[in-house]
């Protein structure tokens, strides 16, 4: 009986952290980014976990021509002057629900600001709804991303 307990016990943490990882790999990919204001298409972010297992996002590709070869002038100590392509603009999500990771920190390279971040994969998993705020979830903006399909 004991063996019996004992494998259904080791069952049950394989399929908890295969759910974690199927979680993760919903939100991870490349996404779209759509700016807020004026509904257009502003940038492809990669989304995946780091080697302590958080949410990490990179500027993969800038998609206005304007902004091609754009620097992070306005951003703190270690982003001043990085280019905003393979910039890590978004750090430290951990999964707080299926298909929901907060407790994170995201930068706008505009303003160069640094602000508390959530996302939530939304129903079908083909966009994403990011949140930057301050202090709590009500003083903040929110993007919805697409995902990125070549």
């Amino acid at each position: 009986m004991q063996t019996r307990s004992q494998f259904r016990l080791i069952l049950l943490i394989v399929f908890a952290a295969f759910s974690t990882l199927c979680q993760a790999a919903a939100v991870e990919g490349r996404w779209i980014t759509i700016d807020d204001r004026d509904g257009s298409r502003k940038s492809i972010v990669t989304l995946n976990l780091n080697a302590a297992g958080e949410l990490q996002g990179t500027i993969t590709q800038l998609l206005r021509e304007e902004a091609k070869g754009s620097r992070c002038e306005k951003c703190p100590e270690d982003f001043k002057g990085q280019p905003l392509e393979g910039l890590t603009f978004m750090w430290g999500l951990t999964r707080e629900a299926e298909g929901e990771w907060a407790g994170g920190s995201i930068l706008d390279p505009k303003t160069g600001k640094i602000y508390k971040a959530k996302l939530e994969l939304n129903e079908g998993g083909n966009s994403l709804t990011v949140r930057g705020f301050i202090g709590i979830s009500l003083f903040g903006r929110s993007q919805t991303w697409e995902r990125y399909t070549p």
